[in-house]
């Protein structure tokens, strides 16, 4: 019996898996695990164009923090900017190949296309639902053979966002080779003129990891450049019926969230808004919808634990919670508007502040309902709505306002000492990199706000055991985020 012919192999493995250090099956046109993760198999290449070997190097698991060792670069800025430019065609080969050097990257960590958008939509996209999961599923499914670079830009920027600090870590231990390889292409790609959702949404997770770690005035300059393509694309888009409800209406509203929280953190002289107020120019959108709830639908989970993953691993319903944030950025605008023009008059608008302030009571009373079914459900509206009580009580105008703005700063801070002790219950259940960034700045406020009201019960014993809570809240939000790492102390 005659037997079946011999496979056909190369002669050498191919240069993603010498490159990755993986073993090859040499399999002809495509070796196996080329296939697998959709790259290109290339097995024409030679120990003269091959990379200086760096040692050892260990893989990095999904869950993993910053990069264990120093990926495959992209090419030169200035290479990638004419490849990308307008009237330049785009091939498979050379600079204007960025997939297949997005996935080496990838690849060199321990990653694929998979396993990078599977934590993306189980941590990041809970509480900031700003892509689409099924679009951009499809999309990447075939991201090598297309050779979208605005997509592998995004991709990138999904990976390197649910990255979360070493430890010890700081600001500059975050600023690893991907992150300036995210930061290159982006640039890259706005400078030659490549407006497309897929950079704005890049630009937004870019911005909300500097951010998150730290590095503040670079984060504003990355919010600027991505507020500035979306008021062009939303002034282009605005005949499109309920805009606010279609993928770059929340989009749109994800910008506002991380505009305001980028802004509390700066003094009232510094505060600029760069979208969605009345100062930009641009249309105003109306607030999103919670599909789920005006649809009267059951949400999915109803055990939650404080991370927003229940004990089955499945994300908790996406908009709920990020409708309230959008509410409450959209109130925190309105109020900095106001703010800003009484300090100019020295006088407030006295119909216009009780409109917001009625505004205001019924989100506050939304909250506390919302923190009945789990903190994850609230905690990005509720520190933009300590940042605008706080001006409330500071702005000129009647004795009467200043107290109600004290008396709601008060019970939402105690709101967030009793979520706080919640968050310790569930500490076995949390999921590290789930935890969102807007929840540290609630926690920080609300420490900031009762060391402040503290009085007479400082250092007493209720009022050192509420601090304890907060503190410990904030030391474990920081092995998430570096911003939330330092607790506060009463100042002299």
């Amino acid at each position: 019996m005659a037997g079946r012919p011999a496979m056909t192999l190369a002669s050498q493995v191919c240069w993603n898996c010498k490159n990755g250090k993986r073993k090859c099956s040499k399999e002809l046109p495509s070796c196996a695990r080329c296939a697998k993760l959709l790259l290109r198999c290339d097995y024409d290449w030679t120990a003269g164009n091959a990379p200086e070997s760096s040692g050892a190097q260990s893989k990095a698991s999904p869950a993993s923090s910053i990069e264990v060792h120093t990926p495959p670069s992209l090419q030169s800025a200035s290479r990638l900017l004419h490849s990308l430019s307008h009237g330049s065609p785009k091939s498979s080969g050379g600079e204007a190949n960025i997939p297949s050097q997005v996935l080496s990257i990838l690849i060199a960590n321990g990653e694929n296309v998979q396993s990078v958008t599977a934590l993306y939509f189980r941590t990041i996209d809970v509480w900031l639902p700003i892509i689409s999961p099924r679009r951009c599923v499809e999309k990447l499914e075939n991201i090598a053979s297309d050779n979208n670079p605005e997509l592998s830009n995004l991709l990138l920027c999904m990976y390197l966002v649910t990255r979360q600090p070493g430890k010890p870590s700081g600001i500059k231990e975050m600023q690893t080779p991907i992150y300036f390889e995210a930061k290159t292409l982006l640039t890259t790609l706005t400078s030659s003129g490549n407006l497309s959702i897929e950079v704005i949404q890049a630009g937004v997770l870019l911005s909300l990891y500097e951010q998150g770690h730290g590095m503040i005035d670079v984060a504003q300059l990355t919010m600027s450049v991505c507020t500035r393509m979306a008021m062009k694309m939303k002034v282009a888009l605005r005949a499109a019926p309920e805009l606010q409800n279609t993928d770059f209406g929340r989009l749109w509203w994800g910008l506002v969230i991380l505009d305001r929280h980028l802004n509390q953190i700066l003094s009232p002289e510094e505060i600029q808004l760069t979208v969605g107020s009345s100062s930009d120019g641009v249309p105003s959108m109306e607030l999103p919808v919670d599909d789920e709830a005006h649809a009267g639908l059951i949400r999915p989970i109803t055990m939650r634990t404080i991370s927003g993953i229940s004990a089955a691993s499945r994300p908790t319903t996406r908009l709920g919670p990020f409708c309230r944030a959008s509410e409450a950025a959209h109130l925190l605008g309105k109020v900095l508007d106001l703010v800003a023009r009484s300090s100019y008059t020295n006088e407030m608008d006295e119909a216009k502040s009780r409109e917001l302030d009625a505004s205001l009571q019924t989100l506050a009373m939304s909250l506390m309902q919302l923190a009945v079914n789990g903190w994850e459900e609230c905690c990005a509206a509720i520190g933009l709505a300590l940042r605008t009580w706080e001006l409330i009580r500071g702005s000129p105008g009647h004795d009467d306002r200043r107290e109600i703005a004290c008396m709601a700063l008060s019970s939402t801070t105690r709101m967030v000492i009793d979520i706080s002790r919640r968050f310790h219950m569930d500490l076995a259940f949390i999921d590290l990199p789930a935890l969102p960034l807007p929840a540290t700045y609630a926690v920080y406020r609300a420490a900031m706000l009762y060391i402040d009201f503290a009085g007479d019960e400082f250092l007493g014993p209720e009022w050192s055991e509420n601090m304890k809570s907060l503190r410990g809240t904030l030391e474990y939000f920081g092995k998430r985020w570096n911003v939330g790492s330092k607790s506060p102390r009463r100042a002299p």
